[in-house]
């Protein structure tokens, strides 16, 4: 999720915090609206869009509209809910299922403003609402575009660590994405939304984030040209490898060695 979330795209259609509950009084449930579970205390199984798991402190639950969210509960609940609707994000670039947050310090602080205005309706209390929750989205945002430079994160989902597994190994060849998808039994847009949903950013923007940190040291420690490292990093050429660097870093390849070289 490398998109900026924000707050006024953010309406409130519901807030619900619960102090404890025992279980849940619909094992599966489907909403209208963006829903999601922001866990304090306590853990529960779920199962939605064929993920499942465990979900606890540190875990919220995303799930899209009218999908059904299977839970039971398998210690006593404490936790947030909301339905909300987001106008800023296409569908296919909002992270569903399971999202763990690192910084559970944050989290709970968060949670905590909004425990003290869960019970207030007002439009007022609605906004800071949207903020708080924009505040989540944001941690997660930038937690997970540090992923990406990570040596290989590890994910509560087995086939999504299999899936990172194989993109370290084969980044810098002519690797698929769409085969990939394939060997792992997903179509191309299961397989999308499953891995964004653990890792925070698409398949092919992990690839290309892996692709361009080496090529960026290329450009600064070696004296290749732009073709030897276009193919270095898994491109059949330098205008494309070009293309790709100058989107994503916003000036080409020559000017960055020329800015950063020392």
């Amino acid at each position: 999720m490398s998109k900026l979330w924000r707050i006024h795209d953010i309406e409130i259609k519901q807030h619900s915090y619960w102090d404890h509950i025992e279980q849940f009084i619909l094992s599966e449930d489907t909403y209208p609206h963006y829903s999601i579970f922001c866990i304090i205390n306590g853990t529960f199984d779920y199962k939605l869009l064929g993920e499942s798991g465990q979900a606890e402190l540190g875990d919220v639950i995303l799930c899209p509209p009218n999908i059904p969210l299977k839970r039971k509960a398998i210690t006593p609940l404490q936790f947030h809910f909301f339905q909300f609707i987001y106008k800023g994000l296409e569908e296919e670039q909002m992270p569903v299922g399971l999202l763990t947050f690192k910084d559970k310090e944050r989290l709970m602080s968060t949670y905590e403003r909004l425990k003290d205005i869960a019970f207030d309706e007002s439009g007022h209390s609605n906004k800071w609402k949207a903020h708080l929750l924009s505040d989540i989205f944001q941690i997660y945002s930038m937690e997970n575009q540090l992923v990406t430079i990570e040596e290989e994160p590890k994910i509560h989902d087995s086939i999504i660590n299999e899936a990172l597994h194989h993109i370290h190994e084969h980044a810098f060849t002519d690797i698929s994405i769409k085969k990939l998808s394939s060997e792992l039994n997903l179509s191309s847009v299961q397989f999308t939304r499953r891995f964004q949903a653990s890792v925070g950013v698409s398949p092919i923007d992990y690839l290309t984030s892996l692709r361009l940190r080496r090529a960026r040291t290329l450009l600064l420690e070696t004296d290749y040209t732009i073709e030897d490292i276009a193919v270095r990093c898994g491109y059949n050429n330098g205008f494309y490898f070009s293309r790709i660097f100058s989107k994503k870093m916003k000036m080409s390849p020559s000017q960055f060695r020329k800015t950063h070289k020392i």
